[in-house]
């Protein structure tokens, strides 16, 4: 991005733009997004699964935890 003297003038659909964003951050609009309180789960007794990406690390690290310890005691 070019900074100074050298730098563009900001064009009037620029300037619109930053102005819709101003008005939404100051409430004058609706939320694009939905209030994570008003998302409906389909039943909160249930449990989440585990990502399978997730248990493998977290296998990893208590392994890694198993092995720190026993190199530890063998001092």
């Amino acid at each position: 991005m070019v900074f100074g003297p050298s730098r563009p003038p900001i064009t009037e659909d620029v300037a619109k733009v930053i102005a819709r964003d101003i008005r939404e951050r100051e409430g004058h609009s609706p939320p694009s997004e939905t209030p994570i309180d008003f998302i409906r789960h389909p039943d909160p007794a249930t449990t989440v699964e585990m990502n399978d990406r997730v248990r493998w690390v977290l296998t990893g690290l208590l392994a890694a935890m198993v092995v720190l310890i026993a190199i530890l005691l063998m001092r």
